[in-house]
């Protein structure tokens, strides 16, 4: 979780096999000359023919430079421009945070800031932009490009980034949130889990099952409540966000609050320190193919991955993270131009790029992470002093759950998330018995409403 933590709150300065039918549809989707002239597609004010796309971002990387470099020379009539936010260190103030996010917010609803936005480094009040129309609805441009082939990427992690109705934000990479269990602690109780449609309730009863039969008497350590309750929140987002309005006195709302104070009251789970030896599941992040075989063995000695407990009506437990993701401003005057941009990103030319942050967004490049893995036979654990084996049946769970991941994390570990930051003060009176779960879901929802509409 310190992981989780450090991605969220520390922005780093500086540089941070398919087959020949779609090889060709990837260089129509990155070598076009020109924007694409669609009917509906965005035509380019432009003069003498010569485009500048300005990206925002707060700092640029190796994976920026290079896009520019090979963009501008298979187009020499765009200039790519990045307009970076000055920092005192590698590492911001929360001074810096507050002044970052107070200078893009103010920037993108002026409608006079840069042409895309890189919106994944430091959480932005993104909910306040589109309920503004500051940013394209890039569900149409998808849906009208004819050189746009869906088939080339995680079109599950696009479209399960979806807010008021449509797709304002490209995810580029991304990370999976899921659980890791002690395999042998639980085969050896005899306990049976069915990770794809486990609910939390049915969490606490197979936590008390584990206990009964000679397993660990925890769960799960190291996860206050609050922060349990904004995961929660992040994953039913739908469910309690629309634009300006939120749901937060509702009954599932308040079941959910419920719920959660009850895996605590009965220590299914902890706030404390525990060795996850001594627990059954453990939290975590996944970053690559490698990152996952690694993780199977630095929690237990025999470990397997399951997805998060997720309510009956959703379709998978497995969450995701962007971290890097494009918006683009709703009035760039060079909208094709930069969709154009967007895609060359998404290109494998480009997302083989190595120094990577995560997960692709290209099917072709995770492909081949994997086979490069498993090529290579072993996954080397320095600290462990251990090989892991990488085979395709070790793998085949890493790759089913990037197609099953469908849970987006709207920043839910983030001190600079204003709506988090608000259920993490109000909840805090609520766990510890002050306040009702009635009152406290009405004081969140007043102050929830006051944010989305200020």
């Amino acid at each position: 979780m310190s992981f989780v933590f450090a991605v969220g709150l520390t922005a780093c300065k500086g540089t941070s096999t398919s087959s020949n039918n779609q090889d060709n549809r990837n260089k129509m989707n990155t070598n076009n000359v020109a924007a694409p002239i669609e009917e509906g597609m965005p035509l380019d004010e432009t003069k003498g023919g010569k485009k500048t796309v300005v990206v925002s971002m707060l700092a640029v990387d190796g994976f920026y430079l290079q896009a520019k470099q090979k963009y501008e020379a298979q187009h020499p009539n765009t200039t790519i421009q990045f307009k970076e936010f000055p920092t005192e260190g590698a590492t911001m103030k929360p001074a810096e945070v507050e002044r970052y996010i107070k200078q893009i917010t103010t920037e993108v609803l002026s409608g006079k800031g840069a042409d895309l936005y890189a919106v994944s480094t430091i959480p932005l009040p993104i909910d306040k932009y589109v309920n503004k129309k500051a940013f394209v609805n890039l569900e149409e441009l998808i849906k009208r490009d004819k050189t746009f082939d869906p088939s080339l990427y995680q079109m599950n992690i696009v479209e399960n980034s979806r807010m008021n109705d449509g797709i304002y934000t490209l995810p580029l990479q991304f990370y999976m949130e899921a659980l890791f269990g002690d395999a042998a602690n639980i085969e050896n109780a005899g306990v049976t889990i069915d990770d794809k449609n486990w609910t939390w309730s049915e969490f606490a009863e197979i936590s008390k099952e584990l206990a009964n039969k000679g397993g660990h008497s925890v769960s799960m350590g190291n996860w206050p409540p609050e922060l349990l309750l904004n995961n929660l929140v992040s994953d039913n987002y739908a469910k309690l966000v629309n634009g300006r309005t939120a749901s937060f006195d509702s009954a599932f709302f308040t079941d959910l609050l419920k719920q959660v104070k009850s895996l605590y009251d009965n220590k299914v789970i902890k706030s404390e320190f525990v060795d996850s030896k001594k627990t059954n599941f453990t939290y975590s992040i996944i970053t690559s193919p490698s990152d996952y075989l690694l993780r199977l063995g630095l929690y237990y000695n025999n470990g397997k991955i399951y997805q998060k407990p997720h309510s009956a009506d959703q379709h998978s437990g497995v969450s995701f993270s962007a971290t890097r993701e494009l918006a683009m401003n709703a009035n760039s005057t060079v909208k094709g131009e930069a969709w154009n941009f967007m895609k060359f990103l998404m290109s494998e030319e480009m997302q083989s790029f190595p120094e990577q942050t995560g997960i692709s967004i290209n099917k072709a490049v995770n492909d081949k992470a994997i086979k490069d893995l498993v090529k290579k036979g072993v996954v080397s654990d320095p600290k462990a002093g251990k090989a892991i084996e990488a085979s395709e049946e070790n793998l085949q769970p890493f790759k089913g759950m990037v197609s099953e991941a469908r849970l987006r994390n709207y920043g839910y570990n983030d001190e600079h998330n204003k709506l988090s930051t608000i259920i993490t003060e109000e909840a805090k009176a609520f766990f510890t018995g002050q306040k009702s779960a009635e009152a406290t879901a009405k004081l969140m929802q007043n102050r929830i409403m006051s944010y989305l509409n200020e």
